[in-house]
């Protein structure tokens, strides 16, 4: 099979991070350009073998022969970058939110289907061993989900982004589009719906508080910057209940007890720390592997589980609701 031939536009750190890794590790594809307007980012993509073709801007990139596009760039640029790539006959895998608004996602699903090319959202936690198999619990195991709980933080400041973008909203760096965007896609995968109603507020601390009203269940979402903390528990209507966090998946008990709370992160740190020190590959870098092989099955008119354009503009139209709600006091808002 013949790899994709890959550029790459935007060598930020979740490119340094996870995507180039997931490259390294995925014969499917072979990274042929990368672009980035950072000189020193150019140069710290150039030593590899076959060195890829380095260029500072998109219409650069498309000068090259290329199959598919990944789109790294800061959110307030998704729509256009990804609208000109489709335009240009190229695949492309952009990363989350697709765009800033459900306008913009409207506009580029257009553009993927008038342009007849594939277009998936980088939705990673998709492909988290934990939420795959929450994901099969959930249509084989029996009994409706009747409530859910997602509390959703990521650690920004040790994050050391290339670029300002992260804690500014109007950039898409917010925690509504930065965690928030992830929140509402996985919750609409698990539960095989999106949501038809959402309530949001926003505390002192800037931690983002919604309620995504599903049909038959509410589920409620912390979404912040700071300590990176993952857990989500489903409650069915048998009261049975799973818990799921970022590497690692179990039964729980339905509880307001904080240590019962935080026991899951206890865990989780534990089962991260152990695949650490045994070497193995990181819970994150091996859904980035995933996913890029999940995109490019995709392509190749293979059966896929990324998030699709579709998907990507339904999360937009969530986020806008959301917004919308918290600039109301709180009131639920239809989630178009």
């Amino acid at each position: 099979m013949t790899p994709l031939r890959l550029g790459v536009l935007g060598c930020g750190r979740v490119f340094e991070r996870f995507h180039l890794p997931a490259i390294d590790r995925t014969s499917d594809v072979a990274l042929v350009a990368a672009a980035d307007p950072e000189p020193a980012r150019l140069a710290w993509a150039a030593p590899r073998s076959p060195r890829p073709l380095l260029a500072e801007s998109l219409d650069q990139l498309l000068r090259t022969p290329l199959d598919a596009l990944l789109v790294l760039t800061p959110p307030a640029t998704h729509a256009d970058l990804a609208e000109r790539a489709l335009g240009a006959g190229l695949h492309v895998l952009v990363e989350k939110p697709m765009g800033l608004t459900a306008a913009h996602g409207r506009r580029i699903v257009d553009a993927a289907r008038s342009a007849g090319r594939r277009l998936q959202v980088g939705y990673a936690r998709r492909f988290r061993a934990p939420y795959r198999a929450l994901y099969e619990h959930l249509r084989t195991q029996g009994g409706a989900p009747s409530s859910a709980e997602f509390e959703l933080a990521f650690a920004t400041r040790e994050w050391g982004a290339h670029s300002a973008f992260l804690g500014d909203e109007s950039r898409g760096g917010g925690p509504i589009e930065d965690v928030l965007s992830h929140q509402a896609d996985l919750l609409a995968w698990l539960f095989g719906a999106a949501p038809k109603a959402v309530r949001t507020e926003v505390d002192r601390s800037g931690a983002v508080r919604a309620e995504l009203r599903f049909d038959g269940l509410t589920a409620r979402c912390v979404s912040s910057h700071g300590t990176y903390t993952e857990r989500l528990t489903i409650v069915l209507s048998d009261g049975r209940a799973f818990e799921a966090t970022g590497s690692r998946i179990g039964t729980s008990t339905p509880s307001r007890d904080s240590w019962r709370r935080r026991r899951g992160m206890v865990l989780d740190r534990l089962a991260l720390a152990r695949d650490k020190l045994l070497g193995r590959p990181s819970v994150s870098r091996t859904s980035f592997e995933l996913q890029l092989r999940d995109f490019s099955a995709a392509v190749r008119g293979e059966p896929a589980v990324g998030a699709t354009a579709e998907d990507g503009h339904r999360v937009l139209g969530v986020l806008d609701a959301c917004r919308r709600s918290s600039r109301q006091g709180g009131e639920w808002i239809a989630a178009d």
